[in-house]
């Protein structure tokens, strides 16, 4: 049963369910055990599984997980070197000096030495 897909699996809780009143009233009153005994397998422990029986005349929507914005997402490596003042690989402005007589001024350099 393990490699059924989630649409699969619940398609098959759904129709022993709408067959099998025993089987649909311990779904209600203790989803997780009943569909751990249906799939013969353990359920992790922090799982949380709910079931609603749908009346005439209701409408149930389930609503996926929300989708993290750019901006909530975790930085990527080069982001965290820029914010936490980190060396980076991005070309930076050198001043010509004495000791750099071959640097021309605003000349955009990738080392910081010559």
């Amino acid at each position: 049963m393990l490699n059924k897909t989630q649409e699969a699996i619940e398609q098959e809780i759904v129709h022993r369910a709408s067959h099998d009143a025993d089987f649909r009233q311990s779904l209600l009153d203790n989803p997780k055990a009943a569909i751990a005994n249906l799939l013969n397998v353990v359920l992790p422990p922090g799982m949380q599984i709910t079931v609603l029986e749908q009346q005439p005349g209701q409408h149930i929507l389930v609503l996926p997980p929300l989708v993290p914005t750019p901006e909530a997402l975790p930085l990527d490596n080069l982001e965290l070197a820029l914010v936490g003042g980190g060396r980076t690989l991005r070309p930076h402005l050198i001043v010509p000096s004495s000791r750099c007589p071959n640097v021309r001024p605003n000349q955009t350099v990738v080392q910081s030495s010559c």
